[in-house]
């Protein structure tokens, strides 16, 4: 008696293949973290601390990201593992989409080939338990270029609408998503039927369904945050000043095709290992338009950077982070299209040795390896802390003000979940500064140079501040010991 549905046995196998990775990436990312991990990593405390009170904009970032962990952690009782969930979503969500852009060129295996290749990189496994701005953009991103393959295909109107609404969306998350689109423009003009598309009104719809997905955003930024977000991208994009002509102007372009160099030499070294021959420029047209889609989608962004990176400004290897979902695409259409039983064993036993060895190396990294940022203590910390407010002043801490890490912990491990406002963050301070100066809260800051400055700020220069000293360890590794200072804050409404 036969109990798998028909709809599995259907399947060819790498696609069922696929779906199992897929539910391997689902649980174990999650589960290995959820039990390892003492606190959540810095960016998802950030995340959470930004998504508290759903402001339409802040200085470092746009809002999305912080929606998405701020809405998670609320529903699900500030649990770490819905966070490490909500990565894995990402990664999972953005296979399916790979595939699916996959199939627009290649049949069912190869797509599914596609949809897998991305395993290969470390920002799909084993950096992806941190939820951060560029998360979301491993589903976005692959989401977008779907959408606009169905759009330049099939010239729909509401293929152009999803287009424009999930270009919003991208943006909403980060503002590097820029890079994409130039791609979907560049790709458009290689030929004359796709350029012809310019003058149609397609282009022009998704532009403005685009608009609308980031007018509030845009009000915000146009009413004070441009500012703040200009102030915050100057930083990040300054050199020292102090470097030399070869570290303004080349290394930062050479550390960026560095990485991505590297990112796709594992790929590259699988299909290689799995096919035993060399690839090549596709014959069928259809796999053709597939390799430049892919070479396009990834190049273009990956020429701006280094652009700016010769111009003098810095660049960061993270923004990488989302270049890469096409490489599947490209591999599958340069490498000969038949793959026998004994290649595919080879592709499969390949990838589940390499995924076996970064779960295998992270844990033993956490096992061995003392890290603040991992072993920190922080519900026993957040819990002790809010004790000795509640104990002096008689009432539940309702708000804290620290960096972003311990802004973070506050609100996601703290008895009550008090607000947690970034010091360093201009439009959280505009927030929740007010806030803090009518009820009161903690100042709680990593050094007494940010104190100073905040309690300079809050008018209370000579407030009283103490310290505490928090151990942390690994199981086998040396321990470690972080100072944090604090201070407490009268509230102009408490007598």
């Amino acid at each position: 008696m036969k109990t798998t549905p028909g709809i599995v046995r259907d399947m060819p196998p790498a696609v069922r293949f696929l779906g199992a990775v897929m539910l391997f990436q689902l649980v174990l990312w999650t589960l290995v973290p959820d039990l390892l991990y003492s606190v959540l990593p810095l960016d998802s405390l950030e995340a959470v601390a930004w998504g508290s009170g759903f402001s339409l904009g802040n200085a470092k970032h746009p809002p999305l990201t912080g929606w998405i962990a701020g809405l998670t952690a609320s529903a699900t009782g500030h649990a770490d593992w819905s966070i490490y969930l909500l990565s894995q979503l990402c990664v999972a969500g953005g296979m399916i989409f790979i595939y699916l852009v996959a199939r627009e060129f290649l049949g069912r295996e190869e797509s599914a080939l596609a949809a897998l290749t991305p395993q290969f990189i470390f920002y799909y496994n084993v950096t992806s338990p941190e939820f951060n701005v560029n998360m979301p953009l491993l589903l976005l991103w692959p989401a977008a270029a779907l959408c606009f393959v169905l759009a330049y295909r099939h010239d729909r109107i509401l293929d152009w609408i999803l287009l424009g609404v999930v270009s919003g969306l991208c943006v909403l998350c980060k503002y590097t998503s820029v890079l994409l689109f130039a791609a979907f423009a560049v790709f458009l003009l290689f030929t004359k039927e796709h350029r012809r598309l310019f003058l149609t009104a397609g282009p022009w719809i998704a532009a403005c369904a685009s608009f609308l997905v980031l007018l509030p955003h845009a009000m915000w930024a146009l009413t004070g945050g441009l500012a703040m977000m200009q102030s915050y991208v100057e930083s990040r994009m300054e050199t020292g000043a102090d470097a030399s002509w070869f570290q303004r102007h080349v290394l930062g372009t050479f550390l960026i095709l560095g990485n991505a160099f590297l990112v796709v030499l594992i790929p590259l070294g699988a299909f290689w290992l799995s096919k035993l021959e060399r690839p090549r420029i596709p014959a069928d047209p259809v796999r053709r338009d597939g390799a430049l889609f892919a070479v396009v989608m990834t190049g273009v962004p990956l020429l701006v950077l280094a652009v700016i990176g010769l111009s003098g400004r810095s660049v960061r290897t993270m923004w990488l982070v989302p270049l890469f979902f096409p490489l599947g695409i490209l591999l599958t259409t340069l490498f000969p299209p038949e793959w026998t039983a004994k290649q595919w064993k080879r592709f499969r036993i390949l990838l589940i040795l390499f995924l076996a060895a970064c779960l295998a190396g992270e844990t033993v990294a956490f096992a061995t390896s003392s890290s603040r940022r991992k072993h920190f203590p922080a519900r026993q910390f957040t819990a002790e802390v809010a004790r000795k407010y509640e104990e002096k002043t008689g009432r539940p801490l309702e708000a804290m003000v620290g960096s972003r890490w311990l802004a973070g912990m506050f609100r996601q491990y703290a008895p009550g979940h008090p607000q947690g406002c970034i010091w360093s963050n201009r439009s959280e301070m505009e927030r929740l500064g007010p806030m803090l100066k009518e009820r009161g809260g903690l100042a709680v800051m990593e050094n007494t140079e940010d104190l100073d400055e905040f309690l300079a700020w809050y008018g209370t220069p000579d407030a009283t501040r103490f310290t505490m000293d928090v151990e942390y360890r690994s199981l086998f590794g040396k321990k470690g010991s972080k100072t944090v200072i604090i201070a407490f804050l009268n509230g102009s409404a408490v007598k």
